[in-house]
């Protein structure tokens, strides 16, 4: 197949193409949790999973210090989601990543317990 022939494959919805990416995550705050995304949904998203992933990496990296202490403005959850808010796959292992992973419920946005860490 032509490379030219495959695009027009894709283009036709054979894979949707997100529209861009952000960083989801639970921020902890001095009242429990709260939801969050890096750039806000107010701002254009960033336009490479790659770098959404790296970016990812360096938060987790930056909070995860607070987070093993469960400061306020520790990070939890993150993860790389598409324009449509799915979670999107890692690109080097095809999976769906987690980094720092912890169990909040939805009603009051408190901890419920701890999931392995990353």
């Amino acid at each position: 197949m032509k490379i030219a022939d495959g695009l027009k494959l894709i283009e036709n919805g054979w894979i949707r193409k997100p529209k861009g990416f952000r960083v989801r995550f639970h921020r902890r705050t001095e009242a429990g949790f709260e939801a969050g995304l890096s750039p806000p949904p107010e701002a254009a998203p960033l336009n490479s999973d790659v770098t959404a992933w790296r970016y990812a990496w360096k938060l987790w990296q930056a909070t995860r210090a607070a987070a093993e202490t469960e400061d306020p403005g520790a990070l939890y959850n993150i993860t790389v989601v598409d324009d449509q808010d799915l979670p999107f796959r890692f690109y080097g292992t095809g999976e769906c990543e987690t980094y720092n992973p912890k169990r909040i419920d939805g009603d009051g946005g408190h901890a419920t317990g701890e999931e392995n860490e990353n």
